[in-house]
């Protein structure tokens, strides 16, 4: 096993946990959206229909009906007041999953940088170990531990005698 292999899991496991937490955020995000809008929805029903039985009431109403009105108008107010806690709640876990999400990418990011580091300081020993083994067989041509030294003989020693 390499030692870049172990690294390279770690990128996988982190960049899975990544995905999770883009996942979970997509998630709460739209969890969030929902509850807005239906604290939205619940805001605007009750305006509409405090508007709708003011208009009724100007013209006539019992005392009957409007002890309902106001038990009702009080039971809207706590439903919206309910809904108003969720978009709440929904918008700190959205907060926190986004929080986590830029911890895993972090994560995967610098993971990403230590392999890197890690291949380039591979490539430099391999580098260095070239360029060694290239200067000792140039160490070995000139001192004559060449096969091919052996054989042609020195380049001093060879001098024609006669033409």
């Amino acid at each position: 096993m390499s030692t870049i292999q172990p690294l390279l899991m770690l990128l996988d496991s982190a960049a899975r946990a990544r995905d999770d937490a883009i996942s979970q955020m997509e998630n709460a995000r739209r969890t969030h959206e929902a509850a807005r809008r239906q604290a939205q929805s619940l805001a605007d029903w009750r305006k509409e229909y405090q508007q709708r039985w003011s208009s009724q009431f100007a013209k006539s109403g019992g005392v009957e009906i409007m002890r309902c009105y106001q038990d009702f108008t009080a039971r809207l107010g706590d439903a919206v007041s309910e809904q108003d806690k969720r978009v709440d709640q929904a918008a700190l876990f959205m907060e926190q999953c986004r929080l986590q999400l830029i911890e895993r990418e972090r994560k995967v990011a610098a993971v990403g940088q230590l392999i890197d580091r890690r291949q380039l300081e591979s490539a430099q020993r391999e580098q260095r170990r070239d360029q060694k083994a290239t200067d000792e067989q140039a160490a070995r041509a000139g001192r004559g531990g060449s096969p091919l030294s052996s054989c042609m003989g020195s380049a001093t020693s060879f001098m024609p005698t006669s033409y």
